[in-house]
């Protein structure tokens, strides 16, 4: 008669061969895999979705319309479970954030861009406007997703 510890343990062989066999195949059936070419990965409607992970030395800075350079890592392959993180994830060590807009009064600019101050202080807390800022993800930090992003929420305060 077969015992059940003999029987739990095929069982577990069978797992490990499964999971082995499925881990060697992921790589080449994945449409995640190296063999995708960059403007195929860049056409995603979601980013770092059906995105390949480039190295950094591959990574070229673009030129916005303002003319600022965007080492942009939008293309970067991101996974829940991998190092790489969010850019708008990363803790404040890693990030310069901008000082408040300034609208000036004009709540119709505050309306356009969706963030910035349109009146400055008050006298108590509740008076006090806030209001989410520029922040950019530090040179030679590696992260995925747009290296600009709008966080937290700033006090409009001088």
């Amino acid at each position: 008669m077969i015992s059940v510890s003999y029987i739990l343990l095929c069982g577990q062989f069978v797992l490990l061969l499964s999971v082995i066999l499925l881990y060697c195949l992921e790589g080449s059936h994945s449409q995640n895999s190296s063999g995708t070419n960059l403007s195929a990965a860049t056409s995603s409607p979601f980013p770092g979705q059906g995105a390949t992970a480039v190295p950094i030395s591959e990574q070229l800075d673009t030129v916005k319309d303002g003319g600022l350079a965007d080492n942009s890592t939008e293309w970067l392959e991101y996974r829940p479970a991998s190092p790489v993180v969010l850019c708008s994830y990363l803790p404040d060590e890693f990030i310069y954030c901008q000082e408040p807009v300034d609208h000036a009064g004009n709540y119709s600019a505050f309306q356009e861009t969706g963030h910035g101050c349109v009146g400055w202080g008050g006298q108590t807390q509740k008076e006090v406007n806030h209001t989410q800022v520029i922040c950019t993800a530090l040179d030679d930090i590696e992260c995925a997703g747009p290296r600009d992003f709008l966080r937290g929420n700033v006090p409009c305060i001088k």
